[in-house]
């Protein structure tokens, strides 16, 4: 017995079915080129990886940033990563697929080679029962950032630098007074990391500007104790070392008692009572 011939209007709604299943399609068609067209736009990378883990498709930004002619179609994703860090891989892969999502840094490593930081977010893309059908990730090149991080600490170091130099001239001056003779006022508190700068600036000093007499002045310094006693009596060796003299002036009552008392063999160190007698006395000893 033969089928009964469609009717017209089961002809018209089957028509319809039709007609509107290709206008889904072709919106969904449309959605996909404006997808594409984002994408391809985007200055981040973006890459498709196949659960076997190998790429299928990238943007063009990511071609730029691998230097793969076709973005590494059909190259394993372990490939794109520097040897060191591929041991991560299997966790990552792990993460992605119980949580869905991950993100961090990688080192990528070019097709030619050369290797730069990078940063991606990565998603596990699925169908519509909730089974994963790939991987998705979008890496930004972070070079350009890592440099400016990398100038900004080096100007920052310089600025330490230039503000440590600046310090030192403040904490420890020398001033050349007269002809071979130059004078450094100390004022507050004397630690064994300014103790070893008085002798740095110390030495530096003679040798710049050729003096043979040294004039130390300490009034400014209200404690000496073992450490201060210490670096005056090392200081006083090097400049004898350096066949000059040191003259130590400012030593108040309080401090004198002081060095009394640690019993401090100041027996090498000229001494006077203020930085005007030491001045008055180095120049009557280069007069004579």
């Amino acid at each position: 017995m033969s089928a009964e011939p469609p009717t017209i209007e089961s002809l018209q709604r089957h028509i319809a079915a039709l007609q509107a299943r290709v206008a889904e399609l072709e919106q969904s068609e449309q959605g996909l080129r404006v997808f594409k067209q984002i994408a391809e736009s985007l200055p981040d990378g973006v890459v498709i990886i196949s659960l076997e883990g190998r790429i299928t498709h990238s943007n063009a930004a990511w071609v730029r940033m691998s230097a793969y002619a076709d973005g590494g179609v059909g190259i394993a994703l372990a490939e794109t990563v520097i040897e060191e860090e591929r041991d991560r891989l299997p966790l990552v892969i792990e993460q992605l697929m119980t949580q869905g999502t991950w993100r961090g840094d990688w080192t990528y490593l070019r097709a030619d080679g050369e290797t730069f930081p990078g940063q991606v977010s990565a998603f596990v893309i699925r169908d519509d029962e909730g089974q994963p059908q790939a991987i998705a990730g979008i890496v930004r090149d972070l070079s350009e950032q890592r440099q400016a991080e990398e100038e900004r600490v080096a100007l920052q170091e310089q600025v330490i630098d230039a503000q440590r130099a600046a310090l030192r001239e403040v904490s420890t001056p020398l001033i050349p007074l007269a002809d071979d003779v130059v004078v450094m006022p100390l004022v507050g508190a004397i630690d064994s990391a300014r103790a070893q700068q008085i002798m740095e600036v110390l030495l530096e000093g003679i040798a710049q500007y050729q003096a043979d007499t040294v004039l130390l002045d300490i009034s400014g310094v209200r404690v000496v104790d073992t450490q201060v006693a210490d670096a005056l009596l090392r200081a006083a060796r090097a400049v004898q070392l350096l066949g000059a003299q040191i003259i130590l002036t400012g030593i108040s009552a309080d401090v004198a008692q002081t060095i009394v008392h640690l019993g401090a063999d100041m027996g090498r160190i000229m001494t006077r009572a203020n930085l005007q007698e030491g001045l008055r006395y180095a120049l009557e000893e280069r007069a004579r």
